[in-house]
C-alpha cells in the first residue's frame, strides 16, 4: 500500500527500510518525573525563547550541578513539546544501561524520530539505507552521524517553517563509570561538535553536569548556555520553586497523619528547608523520602537538628542513620551488596545478589530498606540518582565503612562468581538422557536450562572474567580459580554450551591466563584449557554430553585437560594406542562447500570467517565454534574466486568468475551493493580499503579497478599496466597506496589517489604471482610465486629485503603477514601451509599439513 504525503509517495516498503534504523528494544525517554505544575517559569521561558529563535546558535548546553533538577526540566520540556510535535527525539542516558545507550544508539534514534516527522529527510534516508542497509550497525560512530543525520538534514534544506528539537539528557552519564576515558563519550563529543555545523533551524538541547572533557568541548563549540544555579548563586525564583515543591509534597505526607494539621511543620520550617536545599531538588527529594521512611515529627528535629549541607554531608547522614555503629557482618553486606549494583555487567535481582553472596534475602533488603531513600528496589536493584555512586566512590566524601573501591568490589565479585560455580556446576547439570541427540533436539531444553541454570549461577558463568581481569590479586581467588581450573572446568563448559555461550569461553580463558601470568602463576593448565576449548568448540556447542564422549577422550594425552580429568570418567572411550601426544596446529574443519575453498577472510574482531568456493556460494562461520552462521549466500553465477571483510566488519566483498563484485550484509548475508559490473573476465582478487569506503579489485582481463564501496560506482579509470591476468590486489594500511601481482609475473605498487604507478614492474619471480601483501606498517611487501618462492619487498625503493624464500616444492597462492609484522604465512599448491620470520627469512614453525589439496587463502 502507498499514500502520499506532503507531495512524496510513501510506502510499506519505506516503513520497513526506515525501522532498521530503530534499536531494537531500547527505552530512551524520560525516567524521572518532570518538574512539578507551577515550578521552573523562569527557566522554561529561557529555553522557549531560545527554541522559537531560529537565529541564534542550534545548541542549548543546560548545565549544574549533580541534582538541581537537569532531567526533570528535559521531562518537562519532552512534555511540552510533544504536544506540539516539535519534539523529534529525545535520549535519556543512564550510566549503569551504558552497554546499550550508546551514541550510535542516540543518533539512530534521532534518525527515526526525522523519518517519522519530514519527508523529505525521511527519502533522504530511505534511499541510503537502500543503497547501504548495513549502515545502521557500522561501528564508526563519525561515519553514522555524517550518513544518518549531517548528510539528510543539511540535504533537506529550509522548507519547513517548524524548529524541530532533539533533546540529550545526562551526556556526563555516556559512557558509564569509564565517564571521560570511554570512547563512546569520547565520539558522542565529537558528533555534537558536528550538530552545531548543520541549519540553525535544527535544536539541539544538551544537559550535563560541568565537567572538564564537556566542558572543554562548548568552550569550542558555538552553543548558548544556560546554567542552574546552586548554593550561593541560587537566585529567588528557584528558591520560591523549592517550597513550593516542599509544601505539595509535604501535603502528601500530611495526608497520612490526620493529627498532623494542614499547614505542617508551618511556613517558617519549610523556608528553613528552602534554604538548606540550596537549589539541589535532589536534596529535599531524598529528605522528603526520609522523612516519609520515619515518624514524621521524630525524623524532621533529627533532620533539622544537623543543620545546612551538601548532598555529600546528606548521604553520610542517611548512611550514618540508617546503619549506626554497623556490625562487620552489616558492613560486609552493604560492600558486597553495593559493589554488585555499581559493578555488575548486566542488573542483578535480589534473588540473583543472594545466590551469589551466599546471603540471605533478609540481610539485601535490610541494606535496600535502609538506602530506600536512595535506591529503587524492584524486580532489580538500582540507585536513584548517579550523584551516590560518585559519594560511596569518593575517598574524599564517603565514610570509611560505607566506601566502594572498583578493584576490591571487582574482587567480591570475581570471588563470589568461582564460588558459585565451583558449588553450583555439576555433572550432567540438565540431566540429559541421551548423547545422541543434539542439544537443538533435546525436548523442552529451554526450560531445563532455566530450571538448572539459575540466573545468578548463569551471570557468575558468563562474566567472571570481565571481574577478574579487574581484580588485583588475592589468595583466595587464587584459591578458587585453581579449584575451577583443576575440577569444574569441563562443568562451565557444559554450562556454555546450554546457555548456547560457547562462543565467549577462549577469550575468556585468555583473560584467566592473562591472569595468571601478570602475578607470577603457572598457567599451563589454562593454556591447555583455552586450546581444548578451541579444537572442541564445534563439538561443546552441539551436543553438552559430546564434552565427555567426543572431546576429552581425544585430547592429547597426559596433558593439562586429560591428565586432570580422564581418569574420573572410566566409562567413557579410552585410545589405548595412538591418539595425540599434543595439540594440533588444526584447530577446526568447517565442512559446508560442495567444491573447492578459493577463498577465506577473518572479520576484524576474529569472531567470523567468510569462505567463497567454487560452488558459487559464500559462507560465514562462527570462528570459535566452525557452526556455519549465514549461507549459502548466492547470488554469482560462477566461482568464487575472492573475499574479504570490511574493516568495520559490517560487510563482506566477493569477486567471482561470472566477472562480479557483489557487496554482502555481514549480518544478514543480503547483497547491499551489486552485482558490480565492468570488468570483461574473471574478478580474481577484491580487497577493502582501511577506512572500508573503496573497494579494489583485478582480474583476468588484466586491469585493476577502484569502487565507491557504497555505490558500486568506479571511481577512476582501470589501471593497466599487467600484461597478463591480476591474481591480487591489496591497499596498503594507510589506504594511500595499492599493491598488485599479475600471471606476467611482476608486482606493482600504484598511488590510490591518482592511478600511478609507484613502484614498478618489479621483475625479479619466474612464474605467476599468485599473492602480494603489505606489512602492518606499510614499508614492506611480501610475495608469492607459480615458481615455489616468496620474496619480501622494500615498499618504497622497491628493492629485494628478504628472500627468495624457498622451501614449499610447487606454487605458492597465498601469503599474508601477522598483525605484528614479525611472522609470514604462505599456503601452497604442494597442501602445506608453512611460517617464516620477517626478519630472518627461515621457517620459524614446522610445516602445517592437514589439507588433501592445494591451499588456496
Amino acid at each position: 500500500m502507498c499514500i502520499v504525503t506532503h507531495g512524496f509517495l510513501v510506502s510499506n516498503q519505506d516503513d520497513n527500510i526506515i525501522a532498521k534504523i530503530k534499536p531494537v528494544g531500547l527505552e530512551c525517554g524520560p525516567h524521572v518525573p518532570r518538574c512539578m505544575n507551577g515550578t521552573r517559569r523562569d527557566i522554561i521561558a529561557k529555553i522557549d525563547a531560545w527554541a522559537t529563535d531560529p537565529e541564534v546558535p542550534n545548541i542549548l548546553w543546560i548545565k549544574g550541578y549533580p541534582g538541581v533538577g537537569k532531567s526533570a526540566i528535559s521531562a518537562s520540556l519532552v512534555s511540552q513539546w510533544r504536544s506540539s510535535r516539535r519534539v523529534i527525539s529525545s535520549f535519556f542516558f543512564r550510566r549503569e544501561l551504558s552497554n546499550a545507550m550508546t551514541p550510535s544508539a542516540l543518533w539512530r534514534m534521532v534518525a527515526y524520530g526525522f523519518a517519522r516527522r519530514d519527508p523529505t529527510i525521511r527519502q533522504y534516508l530511505v534511499s541510503a539505507l537502500t543503497a547501504d542497509d548495513t549502515l545502521p550497525a557500522t561501528a564508526d560512530i563519525d561515519e553514522l552521524f555524517h550518513r544518518l543525520i549531517q548528510q539528510p538534514l543539511t540535504f533537506s534544506g529550509d522548507a519547513s517553517e517548524t524548529l524541530p528539537i532533539v533533546i540529550v539528557d545526562a551526556l556526563d552519564e555516556c559512557g558509564g563509570l569509564d565517564g571521560r576515558h570511554s570512547d563512546h563519550r569520547k565520539g558522542l563529543m565529537r558528533t555534537l561538535k558536528m550538530w552545531s555545523k548543520l541549519p540553525s533551524r535544527f535544536k539541539l538541547v544538551v544537559t550535563s553536569r560541568v565537567e572538564h572533557d564537556i566542558e572543554k568541548l562548548f568552550s569550542a563549540t558555538v552553543h548558548q548556555p544556560l546554567e542552574i544555579f546552586a548554593g550561593q548563586k541560587v537566585n529567588s525564583a528557584s528558591m520560591e520553586d523549592t517550597r513550593i515543591f516542599i509544601r505539595h509534597e509535604l501535603l502528601r505526607l500530611v495526608a497520612q497523619y490526620p493529627s498532623l494539621s494542614s499547614g505542617w511543620p508551618g511556613d517558617e520550617t519549610i523556608d528553613k528547608l528552602a534554604k538548606q536545599t540550596a537549589g539541589l531538588f535532589i536534596w529535599i527529594k531524598t529528605f522528603l523520602k526520609l522523612l516519609e521512611r520515619g515518624e514524621p515529627r521524630r525524623t524532621l528535629k533529627q533532620l533539622m537538628r544537623r543543620g545546612a549541607g551538601d548532598m555529600a554531608s546528606l548521604y553520610a547522614w542517611i548512611l550514618h542513620t540508617s546503619f549506626p555503629n554497623p556490625s562487620p557482618e552489616s558492613t560486609e553486606d552493604f560492600y558486597l551488596i553495593l559493589g554488585a549494583i555499581i559493578f555488575a555487567k548486566t542488573p542483578l535481582d535480589v534473588g540473583s545478589l543472594a545466590s551469589l553472596f551466599t546471603m540471605d534475602i533478609t540481610s539485601i533488603e535490610y541494606i535496600c530498606n535502609g538506602l530506600s531513600s536512595v535506591l529503587d528496589y524492584g524486580h532489580t536493584v538500582r540507585i536513584h540518582h548517579q550523584s551516590f555512586v560518585d559519594f560511596l566512590m569518593n575517598p574524599e566524601e564517603c565514610p570509611e565503612p560505607f566506601r566502594i573501591n572498583r578493584e576490591s568490589a571487582n574482587q567480591n565479585l570475581t570471588k563470589s562468581c568461582f564460588r558459585l560455580m565451583n558449588k553450583g556446576l555439576r555433572f550432567n547439570i540438565c540431566d540429559l538422557d541421551s548423547s545422541y541427540v543434539r542439544n537443538h533436539e533435546v525436548p523442552n531444553l529451554e526450560l531445563r536450562v532455566r530450571d538448572c541454570i539459575p540466573p545468578a549461577l548463569s551471570y557468575a558463568s558468563c562474566y567472571w572474567a570481565e571481574h577478574l581481569v579487574k581484580a588485583g590479586f588475592d589468595n583466595e581467588i587464587y584459591t578458587e580459580v585453581r579449584f575451577f581450573m583443576e575440577h569444574q572446568y569441563l562443568f562451565w563448559l557444559e554450562a556454555l554450551s546450554l546457555l548456547k555461550r560457547v562462543n565467549i569461553g577462549s577469550s575468556m580463558l585468555a583473560s584467566l591466563i592473562s591472569f595468571l601470568q601478570r602475578f607470577g602463576q603457572s598457567d599451563s593448565l589454562a593454556v591447555d584449557m583455552q586450546k581444548f576449548i578451541s579444537v572442541f568448540a564445534t563439538v561443546i556447542s552441539q551436543s553438552t554430553p559430546h564434552i565427555y564422549f567426543s572431546a576429552l577422550p581425544f585430547a592429547p594425552c597426559g596433558r593439562g585437560v586429560s591428565s586432570k580429568y580422564i581418569q574420573r570418567y572410566p566409562q567413557t572411550l579410552r585410545i589405548r594406542q595412538g591418539g595425540l601426544a599434543d595439540w594440533p596446529a588444526l584447530q577446526n574443519i568447517f565442512s559446508g562447500h560442495t567444491s573447492s575453498v578459493t577463498s577465506v577472510s577473518f572479520s576484524p574482531d576474529g569472531g567470523l570467517i567468510a569462505s567463497g568456493s567454487t560452488d558459487c556460494t559464500l559462507l560465514v562461520w562462527d570462528a570459535e565454534t566452525g557452526e556455519r552462521v549465514l549461507g549459502p549466500l548466492n547470488g554469482h553465477t560462477n566461482w568464487v574466486n575472492s573475499v574479504s571483510f570490511s574493516p568495520n566488519g559490517t560487510r563482506i566483498v566477493s569477486g567471482s568468475s561470472d566477472h562480479t563484485i557483489l557487496v554482502w550484509d555481514a549480518e544478514r548475508g543480503e547483497p547491499i551493493v551489486g552485482p558490480i559490473q565492468g570488468h570483461s573476465d574473471s574478478v580474481n582478487s577484491v580487497s577493502f580499503s582501511p577506512d572500508s569506503k573503496r573497494i579494489v579489485s583485478g582480474s583476468s582481463d588484466s586491469t585493476i579497478r577502484i569502487w565507491d564501496a557504497e555505490t558500486g560506482e568506479m571511481m577512476k579509470n582501470p589501471l593497466e599496466e599487467h600484461a597478463d591476468w591480476v591474481m591480487s590486489v591489496s591497499f596498503s594500511p594507510d589506504g594511500t597506496r595499492i599493491v598488485s601481482g599479475s600471471d606476467d609475473s611482476t608486482i606493482i605498487v600504484w598511488d590510490a589517489e591518482t592511478g600511478k604507478v609507484v613502484i614498478g614492474p618489479l621483475e625479479e619471480h619466474d612464474d605467476c604471482v599468485n599473492s602480494v601483501s603489505f606489512s602492518p606498517d606499510g614499508k614492506l611487501v611480501v610475495s608469492g610465486s607459480d615458481d615455489s618462492t616468496i620474496r619480501v619487498w622494500n615498499a618504497e625503493t622497491g628493492e629485494i629485503v628478504i628472500g627468495p624464500l624457498i622451501g614449499h616444492i610447487k606454487g605458492v597462492y597465498s601469503v599474508s603477514f601477522s598483525p605484528d609484522g614479525r611472522h609470514i604465512v604462505s599456503g601452497s599448491d604442494d597442501g602445506t601451509i608453512r611460517v617464516w620470520s620477517s626478519k630472518a627469512g627461515k621457517m620459524i614453525m614446522e610445516t602445517f599439513e592437514g589439507h588433501a589439496d592445494w591451499v588456496n587463502s
